[in-house]
């Protein structure tokens, strides 16, 4: 069996996205494997709940202490919690590991770790660049950050990722190609546009955030109700304030969604060369 401990420097340096990105790459190259999370930090029980989830490489979806690790074929990838101390958790694992920070950042690696640094500007060796799908937030950090009213639920309900965030202008002509150019975007629009919000959910719209309140258009309702394609929601605020409302989710969610399982693999497979990946992998 291999061990791969992956330990970001901070909350918030990408240790996930690695993790996981290691997990879709050793699963593709016909690995068995499984990702779990260890307990001991704020975001612990989201990310465990994150890799139970996944398609490729699903773990438990519960916390795990050092005790609890157990053996078991294949390629076993774990997160540290935020901040540990890497180096003594990884040889108390008898793991390989990998350490993430964030590009310019001068915190020292462990004696012997694989790093990887990550939002950088240029995708190099040993980098991950920022990227666009995996910023993108999903629905539900939507819904949180603008206080919205959801009408109507999608069938990929909160759990859809929006890459886009598109205002629906007043000068816009919905018989054009405009919103086709953004696939899976959330919409925002002043409530009472009904023919931006129809031509949105005509395009691939994950997500159509209604402005400025009142009773929405119930042609509206119905073609949400009834392809289930796009999440409805509506807002107290005005578009402006819609928007900056949810524009920090974009950069600032969790990460989630099979999109991304897919991207950071392909991150991952850009930063690490084939060598560095046999040698991460190999059995121990």
């Amino acid at each position: 069996m291999t061990r791969i401990l992956v330990a970001g420097s901070e909350s918030g340096a990408g240790a996930t996205t690695v993790a996981v990105g290691l997990a879709s790459l050793a699963a593709n190259a016909g690995q068995q494997v499984r990702v779990e999370r260890l307990a001991g930090d704020e975001r612990a029980t989201e990310d465990a709940e994150v890799f139970g989830e996944l398609e490729v490489g699903a773990g438990s979806g519960d916390l795990l202490t050092v005790e609890q690790v157990n053996n078991g074929g294949g390629v076993l990838i774990l997160e540290a919690p935020a901040g540990a101390d890497a180096g003594a958790l990884a040889s108390q694992l008898g793991a390989r590991l990998v350490f993430v920070r964030l590009a310019g950042s001068d915190v020292e690696e462990p004696l012997g770790a694989t790093v990887i640094e990550t939002h950088a500007v240029h995708a190099v060796a040993g980098a991950l660049p920022e990227d666009r799908a995996l910023a993108a937030p999903r629905v539900a950090e939507l819904i949180a950050a603008s206080g919205a009213e959801v009408l109507t639920r999608s069938e990929a309900g909160e759990r859809a990722v929006c890459d886009y965030l598109i205002v629906g202008a007043i000068s816009h002509d919905p018989a054009d190609d405009y919103f086709a150019r953004f696939p899976r975007k959330a919409v925002v629009t002043r409530n009472g546009r009904v023919d931006l919000a129809l031509a949105a959910m005509q395009t691939g719209t994950e997500c159509l955030i209604l402005s400025g309140g009142g009773a929405p258009s119930p042609y509206i309702l119905d073609r949400a109700a009834a392809n289930r394609e796009t999440t409805l929601l509506m807002t107290s605020g005005t578009t402006v304030e819609t928007m900056r409302d949810i524009g920090s989710c974009f950069g600032g969610s969790p990460f989630s969604g099979e999109s991304k399982v897919a991207r950071a693999g392909e991150l991952m497979a850009a930063a690490l060369d084939a060598e560095s990946l046999e040698g991460l992998f190999e059995a121990l």
